[in-house]
């Protein structure tokens, strides 16, 4: 694998150590990310029906998801900061707690105000819990292995998606959303649990990161991190309308649940993650995100002037198959830019800034979606993508000029 700004990264040690295959710890990891999302993603189809519910429009949906992602891209840089400092674990463990118990706290808002209170709550254990991740993860894996690693790790987030949703449609339609928001919530406290079974971090290490001065400041001053989150940062535009406005296009169009839909998408995802990341790890992630990016956006496109199911089940394995590529090869252009100490700092920063544009992208597209409707939203998104994808192409050529 070859980048532009390879040389930035301290790799004394990088991969040194790491067993040859997957661990314990690995797969371990991945049960409790996919228990954890899979209480957060039940709650994806029927959380815009339960604003509209309480008595919220098109604009409280984007409220709602901006609320969420303001609180964790808040969170994010404290949280990578803990992670360097403290050691991975303590870091997973309060996410979980937050993270696991969202569901349960939606029965309880009865109101919008409310409502978007447990967003907060949520958005924080969402942070923490997936900006420590990305860092054990990667602590587990060898250099020459980030790809495909981070891929299958992350897999797991997708997993949860293909049968989540479904769930969570079929919890709403024979109980009520507060029975439905209480069973997630069961979900979640074994993701908890399962967290608990984690080795924590050594004592080395932490005593290493504390002199390291790890933390967010410091990795932002390494190109691959500032790149890879500045194309992060553009995914979330896209990731904000499809999750969010999704379910509202689908009842507008007369297009059916969208549980299916998300579901395609998340075996889509999943199928494309760990393939991009061989990919990656062979020839580099230049192509790969440039592919993803398209694929995005032609799916943007689409969604613009769907009228069929049939063509959203394509569209969403389209934007499942666009997204993973690409979130495959950021993470790792992110995570192979800075030693270990920095783990935690650099996820946050890619993080941070996926969840910034989330959360504005969908204000300002809950806007538009008001005023002009949803096929004139999706047009304004894919616009944004492959304005975006022409942008970063400068911006990776002047990394690759540079010295």
């Amino acid at each position: 694998m070859n980048l532009p700004w390879q040389s930035e990264a301290v790799e004394e040690g990088a991969g040194v150590g790491r067993e040859a295959g997957y661990t314990r710890p690995f797969f371990i990891a991945m049960a409790s990310s996919f228990l954890l999302f899979f209480s957060f993603l039940a709650i994806f189809p029927i959380s815009p029906l339960y604003v509209s519910e309480v008595g919220g429009s098109s604009t409280d949906n984007g409220l709602a998801t901006w609320v969420f992602a303001l609180a964790a891209l808040l969170t994010r840089p404290l949280a990578g900061l803990l992670a360097d400092r403290w050691g991975r674990k303590p870091v997973l463990v309060l996410g979980a707690v937050f993270f696991g118990s969202g569901p349960a706290l939606h029965a309880l808002a009865s109101n919008i105000p409310l409502l978007l209170a447990v967003k907060v709550f949520h958005g924080v254990g969402l942070a923490c819990f997936t900006t420590a991740y990305q860092a054990f993860i990667t602590g587990l894996l060898s250099l020459d292995r980030y790809g495909t690693g981070l891929g299958l790790a992350n897999i797991a987030s997708s997993l949860a998606m293909i049968v989540a949703p479904l769930f969570g449609e079929w919890m709403v339609a024979r109980f009520d959303f507060r029975t439905s928001f209480l069973t997630f919530s069961v979900v979640g406290g074994l993701g908890f649990l399962t967290v608990l079974l984690l080795p924590g971090q050594s004592g080395a290490f932490a005593r290493q990161s504390s002199l390291d001065g790890g933390g967010p400041v410091e990795a932002l001053r390494q190109r691959g991190v500032r790149v890879g989150g500045l194309w992060m940062a553009l995914l979330g535009v896209p990731f904000g309308a499809f999750t969010t406005f999704l379910p509202l296009l689908a009842s507008t169009r007369n297009l059916g649940g969208v549980g299916l839909a998300f579901s395609v998408y998340a075996l889509a995802n999943t199928l494309a993650r760990p393939l991009a990341g061989f990919v990656v790890d062979r020839w580099g992630p230049r192509g790969v995100t440039f592919m993803g990016l398209g694929l995005v956006g032609l799916a943007a496109v689409g969604l613009a002037v769907v009228v069929e199911e049939w063509a959203l089940m394509g569209l969403s394995a389209l934007f499942g198959v666009g997204f993973g590529a690409a979130t495959a090869a950021l993470d790792t252009i992110v995570q192979s830019s800075v030693r270990e100490a920095l783990r935690g700092g650099a996820a946050a920063i890619q993080y941070t800034a996926f969840d910034t544009l989330v959360g504005f992208g969908t204000l300002g597209l809950g806007l538009v979606a008001d005023a002009a409707g949803y096929g004139m939203m999706y047009g304004v998104v894919s616009g944004v993508v492959l304005l975006g994808a022409v942008a970063g192409g400068i911006v990776w050529r002047m990394a690759q000029e540079r010295p």
